[in-house]
């Protein structure tokens, strides 16, 4: 029976399957500086706090009222997105230290059909130094070699100019814009070249 199908499965994708049912992080991409790997709970306090920063969560998905609550969502997260899209928001740890310098990775759209969105935050003791640009390659190349995605979108607030200058070193273009709770947006995406 199996031989009617002519399916190739990836080495690669079972490892990072083994990965998660032994209950271990999936490493994504490591770049000069940072490494990005799927989050652990142990990183979501530290992730929190980063988020309950001045600033921090003007821009970006709300996390959970509570750090409890938060902690209940990511173990959920953690089980069940992970195995089931092979993608998500993840962390970024800074590379010599191993410290949580913020969260970074790809989701499904809540506004576009069919698509996959690029999202970062980074903690401001870490912004300004391209770490943001540097993460996001990461990513970018991680979905084309390994996700086998052709493009990502971006979603943006137009007074985030600190999101927009990296969508534009990232060779994002400019796809019009939309709204979300009568707020706009600025729409971008990600295409590989062929």
């Amino acid at each position: 029976m199996w031989e009617e199908f002519d399916m190739e499965i990836d080495p690669a994708f079972l490892e990072r399957d083994r990965c998660r049912k032994a209950g271990k992080a999936v490493e994504i991409r490591r770049t000069e500086r940072l490494v990005i790997r799927e989050t652990v709970l142990e990183d979501v306090p530290e992730l929190y706090r980063i988020w309950r920063l001045p600033g921090m969560g003007d821009y970006i998905q709300p996390m959970q009222p509570t750090l409890d609550e938060e902690l209940e969502f990511m173990e959920a997260y953690i089980r069940h997105a992970y195995p089931f899209y092979d993608y998500g928001l993840w962390t970024v740890l800074d590379g010599q230290q191993d410290h949580v310098v913020g969260r970074a990775g790809l989701f499904p759209s809540e506004l576009l059909d069919d698509a996959v969105e690029l999202g970062y935050m980074i903690a401001p003791a870490y912004q300004g130094q391209g770490l943001a640009t540097e993460c996001g390659k990461a990513i970018l190349a991680y979905a084309r070699e390994v996700l086998e995605l052709t493009d990502i979108h971006l979603l943006t607030d137009p007074e985030n100019q600190a999101s927009v200058r990296v969508a534009e070193k990232l060779g994002f273009e400019k796809a019009g814009g939309l709204y979300k709770s009568n707020r706009k947006l600025l729409h971008y995406i990600w295409r590989v070249n062929e």
